[in-house]
C-alpha cells in the first residue's frame, strides 16, 4: 500500500437555491478546483426539532475535495460572507477521505483528518440511503420515527443530463432516490435500523445504506 499523502477532506455545503455558485466562488478564490454544485431538496418539517435549519425547499449542494490546510479558511469565509453561523442560512460539514484515485496517479492512501468540534460539542454522522424512486417518503418516515429531524433529497442526475451519475463510485440510475440525513451520532443506529426494517434493505435490490463520519460542521441547530 502506498505511503500516506496529504490529508484530504470531502467538503459539503447545503444552501438555498441560487447560493451554490457563491460557495463555489469562495472555494475557487481559496485555490480549490473540481468542485461541483448540484440540485437537492430539503425535507425538514417546521414543527420538528430543527437541526438543519431549513424547510422543504429547493436546495443547491456544493461538493468539493479540499486539502486540510484549506478547511479553516473555507469555513471562515463562509461564515463571513454567507453568515453560515446564523440559523437558517444553510449547513456545511466535512468528511474524512481515506483514498483518492485518478486516471493519472492511481489510488493513494490518505491520513484522515482529526475530528474537530463544530459549532457545538455534539458529534454528527452522515447517513446516505439509495433506494428505488418513490421510496423516499418511507425512508424519511422511518427516520423521523427514530429521531431524525429531516434530510436532503439528492437528485441522481441534472435536469438536462441523460448521463448516469455516481456518488462515491456507486452508479445512480435516474429511477433512484438518494437521501442524506445528518444525524446526531447517538441516534444514528436507531435511524439506520428503522430504515432497514421499513424498507427491508437487506433484501437484494431494495437499496443501499451507509454511514460516514463528520469531522466538523457549521449551521446545525437544535431549534
Amino acid at each position: 500500500m502506498d505511503s500516506p499523502i496529504d490529508r484530504k477532506i470531502l467538503f459539503w455545503c447545503i444552501l438555498d437555491f441560487g447560493k451554490g455558485r457563491k460557495v463555489f466562488d469562495i472555494y475557487r478564490d481559496l485555490g480549490g478546483d473540481k468542485g461541483i454544485v448540484f440540485l437537492g431538496r430539503g425535507t425538514v418539517s417546521s414543527d420538528m426539532l430543527n437541526l438543519l435549519g431549513i424547510l422543504d425547499t429547493r436546495k443547491e449542494i456544493f461538493l468539493g475535495l479540499i486539502d486540510e490546510d484549506m478547511e479553516d479558511a473555507l469555513y471562515d469565509e463562509l461564515i463571513r460572507r454567507l453568515d453560515l453561523s446564523k440559523p437558517h442560512r444553510g449547513i456545511a460539514f466535512s468528511m474524512p477521505v481515506k483514498y483518492v484515485g485518478s486516471r493519472t496517479d492511481g489510488s493513494q492512501t490518505i491520513s484522515p483528518p482529526e475530528k474537530k468540534e463544530g459549532v457545538n460539542d455534539l458529534e454528527y454522522e452522515a447517513i446516505f440511503v439509495v433506494v428505488n424512486k418513490g421510496s423516499k417518503d418511507e425512508v424519511l418516515e422511518a427516520a423521523k420515527a427514530a429521531g431524525s429531524t429531516g434530510g436532503t433529497i439528492i437528485h441522481g442526475r441534472g435536469v438536462l443530463s441523460r448521463e448516469k451519475q455516481t456518488l462515491f463510485n456507486i452508479q445512480i440510475e435516474p429511477e433512484k432516490d438518494i437521501i442524506l440525513i445528518v444525524s446526531r451520532a447517538d441516534k444514528t443506529d436507531d435511524i439506520v435500523n428503522a430504515i432497514k426494517h421499513k424498507l427491508d434493505i437487506d433484501k437484494p435490490g431494495a437499496g443501499i445504506i451507509f454511514v460516514m463520519d463528520i469531522t466538523r460542521a457549521e449551521g446545525l441547530w437544535r431549534g
